[in-house]
């Protein structure tokens, strides 16, 4: 078993929530002197071979389809160059296919000797509909897998936003109520 990992790989899908693992990617890095690998799997291209007969891509729906792989590299590019710039060496390469198995599958090729991954942290019914991708890979990984809990500022307003609440503190401040005491 190797504790002093040689090969790290982040996945990202560029959300907020996945950015909060870079400061465990750089640590790591600086930390072991590791090779950092990012990855972004994108939405898998139909096969030709597994559309219905009659069915075919027009060369324009090609054009759209590549022009996402495109769009998703020059992402990727960017967010190398502005959150991971001092880091060498590093790979960063933008994969089709389904995000567990994609990861899962290069993580394997490249002998990948830690995996840190950002999780949403879903619960109850939403992780049952959405299932999470940290898990799979926990799951199927061919080597260790780090989870990160990460929180955003987004993530909070989006829940104030979801479900109307705002901390205990703003809602005394608001009210005017003195906060609770220690019982008698």
């Amino acid at each position: 078993m190797n504790i002093q990992p040689k090969r790290i790989l982040w996945p990202t899908d560029f959300s907020d929530l996945s950015l909060g693992a870079v400061g465990f990617v750089r640590q790591y890095h600086r930390s072991f002197g590791a090779q950092v690998h990012v990855i972004h799997v994108c939405v898998p291209l139909p096969d030709p071979a597994s559309l219905p007969v009659g069915v075919t891509l027009s060369p324009s729906q090609k054009g759209i389809l590549n022009s996402f792989l495109d769009a998703a590299r020059r992402r990727l590019k960017a967010l190398v160059d502005d959150r991971l710039q001092d880091i060498s060496p590093i790979v960063s390469k933008v994969l089709s296919g389904h995000a567990w198995p994609e990861i899962c599958a290069y993580a394997g090729r490249t002998h990948a000797d830690l995996i840190i991954v950002a999780t949403h942290g879903l619960t109850g019914l939403r992780h049952a509909f959405l299932g999470s991708t940290a898990e799979r890979i926990v799951q199927h990984a061919p080597c260790p897998v780090l989870t990160v809990k990460a929180f955003s500022q987004s993530r909070k307003v989006a829940r104030r936003k979801a479900f109307g609440a705002r901390p205990a503190r703003q809602r005394r401040r608001a009210t005017g109520r003195a906060a609770p005491g220690p019982a008698s």
